[in-house]
């Protein structure tokens, strides 16, 4: 299916205006963020949009087609967002990531950078406890299966896997640092490496294990790479709960 031609910005407007005529002053925030928000979109991209409401006037988000082009937006309650913001999980840096580069098509753009003060405003204990809690989560399982690929000769889920691992650190990175990238993927990495706390060499390993694709010089960046975020953690004291035995798997 090849995309028709369509003014991805127009279309948002149009889309926020008629959802504004359908909810009065119970939407308070409505915007588009991504590849269109930059004026970086092509025929082939997708158009992303958030809407904020007051506690009680939500409705359902939707992601369809238009005009072949993929369209989605997201439906949050005040409530929930400051909620979501004030208690850092994995989600967290994606919250503020879109917050931060959400072009506003209406409502108040101070209540957004209201919002991001929320989230700035989280003490830095909670981010490590909520790192702490999700790292077992988190880079362990993508790299064990970089070495099982290689172990059954599995190689084309190898890449997949280094990719995984990589998102995922990116994920603990933010969480660490309680920062955010603004972009995905790759330009993610890249937004990370400026991160006061990263792995040693992060800056040069990461990138060029997303690029690698010879099986062995790909675990030996995986390797390097994790083992440096391992010590950064330590070094931190953020420890990664490993259970000794089946009464604490069971607590």
């Amino acid at each position: 299916m090849i995309p028709q031609p369509v003014d991805r910005l127009a279309l948002a407007r149009a889309l926020c205006a008629r959802l504004v005529a359908a909810h009065g002053d119970g939407l308070l925030v409505g915007g588009v963020y991504g590849s269109v928000a930059r004026g970086e979109d092509t025929p082939w991209s997708d158009l992303e949009l958030l809407f904020v409401t007051r506690d009680g006037h939500a409705f359902p988000g939707r992601h369809l087609l238009y005009c072949g082009g993929a369209v989605g937006y997201e439906v949050l309650e005040e409530g929930a967002l400051v909620a979501a913001l004030e208690r850092p999980t994995t989600g967290w840096p994606m919250r503020m990531g879109v917050l931060s580069v959400l072009r506003v098509l209406h409502g108040d753009p101070a209540l957004v950078a209201r919002w991001l003060d929320v989230g700035r405003a989280v003490p830095r204990d909670a981010f490590r406890a909520a790192l702490a809690e999700a790292a077992p989560g988190l880079v362990v399982e993508s790299y064990g299966r970089m070495h099982s690929c290689v172990a059954r000769g599995d190689l084309d889920v190898l890449h997949v896997s280094a990719l995984e691992v990589l998102l995922e650190m990116n994920t603990a990175l933010c969480l660490l640092n309680g920062c955010w990238v603004t972009h995905d993927y790759v330009g993610g990495i890249v937004e990370a490496a400026a991160f006061p706390l990263v792995p040693e060499g992060y800056d040069r390993l990461a990138p060029a294990l997303w690029r690698e694709r010879d099986p062995a010089m790909a675990l030996a960046l995986a390797d390097a790479l994790v083992d440096a975020y391992h010590l950064l953690l330590d070094r931190e004291g953020i420890a990664i709960r490993d259970a000794q035995s089946l009464e604490e798997l069971a607590l």
